[in-house]
């Protein structure tokens, strides 16, 4: 009876898995172009906290915290910007490249520091119709990101030999982990000098099948409040095949 048992429960997980798969050609993409966005601009809140959003099938979050010191986004700010310049603060939300990978919109994607985490902060993107099989999604830095790799700035050092600024993608299941992918938005190990400055596929169907991605940050330049390299990437078309 028990190994009855065993045998139903496989068939019932096989055919769950099954019928995924199946929905591989119906997700939808996440292109951003949903989002409505003056010229040039960026989505903007007026009021403290979290607000989600949705483009495709794909859930997103926005936050921004107003202070007296002025205010600031973290999580996923929906970008319309089209230049790839990095003079000032004022220039954070520029794709290295230049605008989208395609259309007019794209995601600039922050990362808070771990020791002033705002309430709600987090780099999860949800899938709507709880189980999802996610072929990839374009990828680069920020102007802001690769001009201080290359140049450094007050806060952190140009990248040396042996630095690193990765991207983690993590797939999960009903909150269990299905897997990880490495992206690397810098690389200077092994005599390599790499910044990824143009939009770049990045494979994520070895996830396999998930209901929550979660994007991670990681730098070999870390100080006494984190890591140093702004905590930056960009993001679009995410659900796309190449």
């Amino acid at each position: 009876m028990k190994n009855f048992k065993v045998l139903v429960i496989a068939l019932a997980c096989a055919g769950l898995f099954a019928a995924c798969n199946n929905k591989k050609e119906l997700v939808n993409v996440a292109t951003f172009e949903n989002i409505s966005l003056g010229a040039d601009t960026i989505n903007s809140y007026s009021s403290t906290g979290v607000q989600n959003w949705v483009s495709g099938d794909f859930g997103f979050s926005t936050g921004i915290t107003v202070s007296e010191y002025g205010n600031y986004y973290y999580n996923y700010v929906v970008s319309g910007q089209k230049s790839n310049v990095f003079n000032d603060f004022a220039d954070q939300y520029h794709s290295a490249p230049g605008g989208a990978a395609a259309g007019n919109n794209f995601v600039v994607a922050y990362q808070e520091s771990e020791k002033y985490l705002s309430n709600g902060s987090s780099l999860n993107i949800s899938y709507k119709n709880a189980l999802a099989y996610i072929p990839g999604t374009y990828v680069t830095n920020t102007a802001y990101a690769a001009s201080v790799i290359k140049n450094g700035n007050d806060y952190a050092r140009a990248f040396k030999e042996g630095d690193y600024f990765k991207l983690t993608f993590t797939g999960y299941f009903l909150g269990v982990p299905t897997g990880s992918v490495d992206f690397y938005l810098a690389d200077f190990r092994d005599g390599k000098s790499l910044i990824v400055t143009n939009w770049t596929y990045v494979e994520l169907g070895d996830l396999g099948i998930v209901d929550e991605i979660r994007c991670k940050l990681e730098s070999t330049d870390v100080g006494e409040y984190g890591i140093n390299t702004p905590t930056y990437f960009c993001l679009d078309n995410f659900g796309a095949k190449k």
